[in-house]
């Protein structure tokens, strides 16, 4: 919970800063918006000895801050919480301003997975950690002041063979973004 509320503080403290530099040389100010998606996921993973792959629908609750680098790019911040398969995660992604509504970005992020289906194997005797690292790329189109359309493809870890253990998650999520 602690650590949530660091982020929390931190966004706000990073959209204040930014809108305060922004009024300064009269650029458009950063924001911070709210979002929800549903993310389709497949999910492999081990079950005692037995291989499975699943796919879980997931739903997503977050907050994001976008500040703008320069006319061409924006770095959009955001952590979240999901039900369905359960994870936490902060994100960070450089976007391509195509124009002023929309944004094609790439990104990685660090994923808290929390999942009971989620049983990591610690590499050569080691404690296993749930904590992961992962990409996710797409667009969000921003339909009026208050409003917007974000899709985007996650991969929190990519497949490798079966043998050594191994799971992986990725998927597609579609959602709207509130200001």
């Amino acid at each position: 919970m602690k650590k949530i509320l660091i982020l929390i503080l931190s966004f706000c403290f990073l959209n204040t800063n930014a809108q305060v530099l922004n009024k300064i040389k009269n650029e458009k100010p950063s924001n911070t918006n709210l979002f929800g998606e549903i993310a389709m996921l497949e999910v492999e993973y081990w079950d005692n000895e037995d291989f499975l792959a699943e796919n879980i629908t997931t739903y997503i609750l977050g907050l994001s801050s976008t500040i703008n680098l320069n006319k061409n790019f924006d770095l959009i911040g955001s952590f979240g919480v999901s039900e369905g398969f359960s994870y936490n995660f902060a994100t960070s992604n450089l976007a391509l301003k195509l124009s002023d509504n929309f944004h094609l970005f790439y990104g990685i992020g660090t994923y808290y997975i929390y999942d009971e289906k989620w049983n990591p194997k610690g590499l050569d005797g080691n404690e296993p950690s749930r904590y992961d690292f992962g990409m996710n790329m797409g667009l969000q189109l921003q339909l009026s002041d208050y409003i917007g359309l974000i899709m985007r493809y996650n991969i929190l870890e990519e497949k490798e063979e079966e043998s050594v253990g191994s799971m992986s998650i990725n998927g597609l999520s579609f959602g709207l973004i509130l200001k």
